[in-house]
């Protein structure tokens, strides 16, 4: 299997009257002839560029669609009907652009889809099509559907939308991935092993992001670690965690490394690394002794990390440390 990601941020999902949200699977809802929308609220980016679902009911007509459009993408409008999208078609095989002289368009493009069939859309970051442009392609069940299209890039990116048009109709959000065009792919492994690049003295429960110790915690060397399968970039810039229990000591940290760092130190305490420490609040940079940053954080608490990335070219990155945590009476 191909490794991906789900996008497991918090309120994820942006939904029309006509669809709705249950974990992976999305619905329409209701009656009527009406378009329900589904949009993830985070753009494609290069390293996350590519998505997948899989159709788990075809409803009255399997009037499914899949692309990506513009942040503010009607939802109640399938891709490619409107201005700054672009769409495949379940039911009819049809691709759907809005071009630039403002008509909607269908055309001949690929097969149809049905029950069990997955569909996918990837936004090409790597082939150099013009300024402010950009190739999308199109998958039927892990293989490339025609060419790829080039359109114009929104200011704010391309989000990923899947339309339904009829009663009955359900898919379900396989995850994403780095993809390139003219490439072939096995159904996606969205396993705690495909969230997590390397991992030790942690073990992963049954969601894949849920961690828990496992180490005996008798020396500093009896660290568990666990480091993301994917790196922080310009749009995905920002990732939490929240502390569901705070064992003996409350020796937990969130922080970035680089991809070779030692699996048996918390992040900050070697080269090529940054963390913010739960038990005492200090920042750790590159050495093992911290600094005074900011509170404490136990039970409940969640933390979080990010980058500031520079508008120029200058590579000296900040690292953006945060920790929010709920008081209760005065704020203590």
């Amino acid at each position: 299997m191909d490794v991906a990601v789900k996008l497991h941020t918090k309120q994820r999902y942006c939904t029309g009257l006509k669809s709705e949200v249950d974990g992976d699977i999305f619905k329409f809802k209701g009656e009527g002839d009406a378009v329900g929308v589904v949009k993830i609220l985070e753009p494609t980016s290069p390293m996350l560029n590519y998505y997948e679902y899989e159709i788990i009911d075809r409803g009255e007509k399997c009037a499914i669609g899949i692309g990506v459009g513009e942040k503010g993408y009607p939802l109640d409008r399938m891709p490619g009907w409107n201005a700054h999208s672009i769409g495949y078609h379940a039911d009819d095989g049809r691709l759907f652009h809005h071009d630039e002289c403002g008509s909607a368009f269908g055309k001949p493009f690929g097969p149809t889809s049905t029950v069990g069939d997955r569909m996918g859309c990837g936004v090409d970051f790597d082939t150099d099509v013009g300024y402010g442009y950009v190739n999308v392609f199109f998958t039927r069940n892990g293989e490339q559907v025609g060419e790829p299209i080039k359109m114009k890039r929104p200011l704010h990116g391309l989000y990923p939308i899947v339309g339904m048009y009829s009663v009955g109709e359900k898919v379900c959000y396989l995850g994403h991935s780095r993809r390139l065009p003219y490439t072939v792919m096995q159904p996606m492994d969205t396993s705690p092993w495909s969230v997590w690049l390397r991992s030790n003295g942690v073990k992963f429960l049954e969601d894949g992001l849920t961690l828990e110790y496992c180490g005996e915690g008798l020396e500093a060397r009896d660290i568990g670690i666990a480091q993301a399968n994917f790196r922080l970039d310009c749009l995905n810039h920002y990732f939490e965690m929240e502390i569901l229990s705070a064992g003996k000591e409350g020796c937990m940290a969130i922080g970035l490394a680089k991809s070779t760092y030692p699996l048996h130190r918390h992040p900050g305490w070697d080269e090529g690394s940054a963390g913010y420490h739960a038990d005492n609040g200090q920042l750790y940079k590159e050495v093992g002794e911290g600094k005074p940053f900011g509170p404490t954080c136990t039970e409940g608490d969640r933390m979080g990390c990010g980058i500031l990335f520079p508008d120029t070219d200058n590579t000296d990155l900040d690292v953006e440390q945060t920790a929010e945590l709920e008081y209760e009476g005065d704020g203590g």
